[in-house]
């Protein structure tokens, strides 16, 4: 696969995760019985390192919700927040921030944005994404990011999604992180038409 991604390639995929944003907001919707907007995500496909110092600083104490994605292609989707958005999200929520109800509610907050934009990825490429249970990560950023890149990951880079959540005027940006195993990215522009 080329070392950076054609403008075609990000429009595409900025039209999956826009896709996605919908999805995300509708369900989130239903979960808090609130209305809920979701923005538009700024799609970066970014080096680890780059996505680390873009979300970071690396040493800095994060939350992480993460999804192990299989089936017709093999990934992990992550959730990152630091503490403040951590904070907002739970009390958008109604539960604590660092209890055990709050990790379980952020890690349906985390499994709901995933499969979200796990379905319009599917939708658009007619492939089959099964995403496992999500499961709660407390570290640094670097550690939970190192930690998470599949050792067959596609050059250690990574597709970087940032969004803002809005419920009843209150907002949290947590950070969203799609990783594919090696070679995964290229199957998906392949289905969305998009020339190698």
């Amino acid at each position: 696969m080329a070392d950076t991604y054609t403008d075609l390639e990000l429009d595409v995929l900025r039209e999956v995760v826009n896709i996605g944003s919908s999805k995300a907001a509708s369900a989130l919707s239903t979960l808090v019985d609130m209305d809920v907007d979701v923005s538009t995500p700024v799609a970066r496909v970014l080096a680890l390192t780059e996505a680390i110092e873009h979300i970071g600083p690396g040493g800095t104490d994060v939350t992480a919700v993460v999804i192990p994605v299989s089936g017709d292609l093999q990934a992990l989707v992550l959730m990152v927040m630091h503490p403040p958005t951590e904070a907002v999200a739970c009390e958008l929520l109604g539960v604590e921030a660092g209890t055990d109800i709050g990790h379980s509610a952020l890690a349906e907050l985390g499994n709901i944005l995933g499969a979200s934009y796990l379905g319009a990825i599917s939708t658009l490429t007619g492939l089959e994404l099964d995403s496992s249970p999500p499961e709660i990560a407390l570290d640094m950023l670097a550690a939970v990011l190192t930690d998470a890149l599949p050792a067959d990951a596609d050059d250690d880079r990574v597709l970087l999604l940032e969004s803002t959540l809005s419920v009843a005027g209150r907002q949290c940006s947590p950070a969203l992180l799609f990783i594919p195993a090696r070679g995964n990215v290229g199957e998906i522009f392949a289905r969305l038409g998009v020339p190698a």
